[in-house]
């Protein structure tokens, strides 16, 4: 699959199982992922593609942004992610 920088994905392998990302940088066979928390703009996450899924179509500014090639600050990715789990959580509920 084809990931592109403010895409949002999920991790299904190592340490950080199920936790949900947004591609900063995709080059190669490897993806840069940042939480804004644990893993941030400045110190991404390197990962290889095949250890991750597209979490779905999603569109909020701050990936926006970041697909424009706008800096973005950890404290937006962490909202944009909330955002994201907050939205799923509701439609799962359904």
């Amino acid at each position: 699959m084809t990931y592109r920088q403010g895409d949002v994905v999920r991790s299904v392998a190592g340490h950080d199982r199920d936790m949900v990302f947004l591609v900063v940088r995709a080059e190669g066979d490897f993806l840069w992922l940042a939480d804004g928390k644990s893993r941030k703009v400045e110190t991404p996450k390197k990962k290889r593609r095949k250890h991750v899924v597209s979490a779905g179509l999603w569109t909020h500014p701050v990936a926006g942004r970041m697909k424009d090639g706008e800096p973005v600050l950890d404290s937006e990715i962490r909202r944009a992610l909330a955002a994201f789990r907050n939205r799923f959580s509701e439609t799962k509920e359904v």
